[in-house]
């Protein structure tokens, strides 16, 4: 039986350009990633975007397991089955670190999850616009704001349900008026675990997360970044990648479900979908690797072993 189904209104508050978004059918496209010395972003401009198609499979048994890390994964994708008794790692971005995963992992976890076990539904994440996010983007080509809209609110993108009011106030800067820091793993990884403790509350007692989507380098730090000295390019930030961990993968009318899991280092929610099938998502903010073992009352058991510093969302039916 389910308990406590009681419906969050979860507003994620957030803002773009007022303009609805046609369907699009973009294909999967790796980022282009460009390195700062503060980290990594991933480019985007009129010509080129990356892209992720819904990995979710159609077959029982089967998983899909979506990836971000601070050394450069930016929602890769692995494929594997449950009960084959073998070890799946996410390899990183960066081989040498890739190499290293054959060592034994510092850190080692097991999940429980259990869909009979249910809690809170999730009404979804809404964007909505602001005045000042439109006027830079008329700043920009048509094609390059073409990509902006789809990396939001296209199923291609990160997924954001649009809406032109919210009904309250947005603030033109966000993460507490702080200035831009390009390729910030920590700020995503913060928000990330801001979001995870939100989410596996049993009330709306904890305070909605507002967050500007788009900010110029005068605005503070955002999931995306226009640069407005050439108007040719935006940045995705770490923290677009680690937003759409949740925004793409947890749609409205999503129940939480029973994943349990005991490492302080080591966050974790899972959620039936509206299709029935299972999002279980792991951020790991240890700096070493970690072996996660998934035991699902339905499909049975696999194991990983996940990069320092990542997050990952497991797909299966």
């Amino acid at each position: 039986m389910a308990k406590n189904m009681n419906s969050i209104g979860f507003f994620l508050a957030i803002s773009l350009i007022g303009m609805l978004v046609s369907h699009s059918n973009q294909e999967t496209l790796p980022c282009a990633l460009k390195e700062y010395s503060t980290g990594l972003v991933c480019v985007c401009n009129a010509k080129y975007c990356d892209y992720l198609d819904d990995p979710t499979p159609s077959e029982e048994y089967v998983f899909a397991v979506v990836s971000s890390s601070k050394s450069g994964l930016r929602f890769a994708t692995t494929h594997g089955q449950f009960n084959l008794y073998k070890k799946y790692y996410i390899f990183d971005y960066d081989q040498l670190i890739a190499r290293s995963m054959e060592a034994p992992a510092a850190e080692s976890i097991e999940i429980e999850v259990d869909r009979e076990q249910r809690w809170q539904k999730t009404e979804g994440f809404i964007g909505s616009i602001s005045d000042s996010i439109e006027n830079i983007l008329k700043m920009f080509p048509k094609k390059l704001r073409k990509h902006i809209y789809q990396s939001f609110f296209t199923q291609h993108g990160i997924n954001v349900d649009f809406i032109r009011d919210l009904g309250f106030d947005v603030s033109e800067k966000s993460l507490e008026d702080s200035d831009p820091i390009f390729g910030s793993w920590e700020r995503g990884e913060q928000f990330a675990q801001n979001l995870l403790k939100y989410l596996n509350t049993d009330s709306n007692e904890t305070e909605p997360i507002n967050c500007n989507i788009l900010l110029d380098y005068e605005g503070g730090d955002a999931p995306m970044i226009a640069n407005t000295t050439n108007h040719f390019e935006v940045y995705k930030q770490p923290l677009f990648y680690t937003m759409g961990h949740f925004t793409k993968f947890i749609a409205g009318g999503s129940v939480r479900i029973a994943a349990e899991n005991k490492n302080d280092n080591v966050d974790v929610v899972a959620f039936l979908r509206a299709d029935q099938s299972v999002a279980v998502i792991i951020l790991n903010r240890n700096p070493v690797s970690v072996d996660v073992g998934i035991q699902d009352t339905y499909r049975g058991a696999v194991l990983f072993k996940i990069p320092p510093h990542s997050i990952h969302t497991v797909l299966y039916i």
